[in-house]
């Protein structure tokens, strides 16, 4: 019978990794900043449906690194279960962010929710974001030096 060690490695990101999380951070903010001030919703087509998938994405990759890290512990053959367990945070949050998007349209005058098409579109994006950021965040991790 084999044993596990008693605690598993700690992980942290690589510093290519933290570089990766902050600039997809940073390049989504102002993207979604950008679809607003610019109306770029309206004028492209495709402009909700990629800041969905990257912006879910880049936030799924951010978690992954610097909050779920020490949970992950992608080893002992369970990298697919650290990556599906990270992309259901990020489905999580896509979910969460087309209720807000519903309350608003309750509230707000306009039409931000644009029928029920629109929406599974939405989650399909989000899902495909989480998964990739997921992913992406498993190589971008380490694990710690030993102290």
């Amino acid at each position: 019978m084999t044993s596990l060690p008693a605690a598993d490695p700690v992980l942290e990101p690589t510093a290519w990794g933290r570089a990766l999380a902050w600039a997809l951070a940073a390049v989504m903010l102002v993207a979604n900043l950008a679809g607003y001030a610019l109306d770029l919703y309206q004028r492209f087509w495709w402009f909700d449906r990629v800041l969905h998938g990257g912006t879910i994405l880049a936030i799924t990759f951010w978690l992954g690194l610097f909050f779920c890290a020490r949970r992950l512990h992608p080893s002992y053959g369970r990298d697919l279960v650290a990556v599906l367990l990270l992309a259901c945070v990020g489905i999580a949050i896509g979910a969460l962010w087309e209720v807000a998007e519903w309350g608003a349209d309750l509230v707000l005058p306009g039409d931000v929710i644009k029928g029920k098409h629109d929406t599974i579109i939405d989650l399909i994006m989000d899902t495909a974001g989480a998964l990739a950021g997921a992913a992406l965040a498993m190589p971008c991790l380490r694990r710690r030096p030993a102290a």
